[in-house]
């Protein structure tokens, strides 16, 4: 409080600048492509990839999948590993 008795809040969060990006193009099918898998670590995120590779198989057999785990750190970036072998990606994200 100042001596005029006001009290000055401050926002700590501060402020971003978002820029707008369009979605990738949908695949018109997964027959014949190649699928990534991202596993974050977090509990049971190895089985849920484990049952959406399950069920893409169920419908698209000759699919080809590649899964890269995340270690501990989440700075570290991995998405490269999939770079030039996937058309599309799951990436288990979340708590």
């Amino acid at each position: 409080m100042n001596a005029a008795g006001t009290i000055k809040l401050v926002n700590p969060v501060g402020q971003r600048a978002a820029a707008r990006a369009t979605l990738a193009r949908r695949l018109g099918t997964l027959e014949g492509k190649s699928i990534g898998f991202i596993d974050n670590i977090k509990p049971n995120a190895n089985l849920f990839i484990q049952y959406i590779e399950e069920m893409i198989r169920a419908d698209y057999p000759g699919v080809q999948t590649h899964t890269v785990r995340k270690n501990f750190t989440s700075s570290k970036l991995i998405a490269h590993e999939l770079e030039g072998k996937v058309e599309a990606l799951v990436n288990a994200w979340g708590d």
